[in-house]
């Protein structure tokens, strides 16, 4: 029977070496929200004043930042980027157009962001 201490010990191991290994290969700080809003501050300002990358309509990349984004909505990290970047607008310009484009709807993470 293994532990519960045994368990955390070995993923606590497993988790540090997986984050080093990760930050080593994409080149990043010790403080990987700076580079995440480094990167989103990057994404906001590629937007050059148009709602979407994609201009009137989001394309494949805001599609895929969106699912990038969507994957952190609603967590405190989401939260950190919102204060620090001004991503929100245009997450919640992609939420909804894909809740006016959908039949089903696009279910926030945390819905209280819509319409910020």
């Amino acid at each position: 029977v293994v532990s519960t201490q045994s368990t955390k010990a070995v993923v606590s191991t497993q988790s540090t070496g997986i984050g080093k290994t990760l930050k080593k290969r994409h080149n990043l700080g010790e403080n990987v929200r700076l580079d995440m809003y480094a990167a989103l501050r990057k994404w906001t300002k590629g937007l050059e004043g148009k709602p979407f990358n994609g201009g009137d309509t989001p394309n494949m990349a805001d599609i895929e930042m969106w699912g990038m984004c969507s994957a952190f909505h609603g967590m405190p990290t989401w939260e950190d980027a919102c204060k620090n970047t001004k991503i929100a607008a245009w997450y919640n310009r992609m939420e909804a157009h894909l809740n006016n484009r959908s039949a089903v709807g696009v279910v926030s993470a945390n819905p209280t962001l819509i319409g910020t």
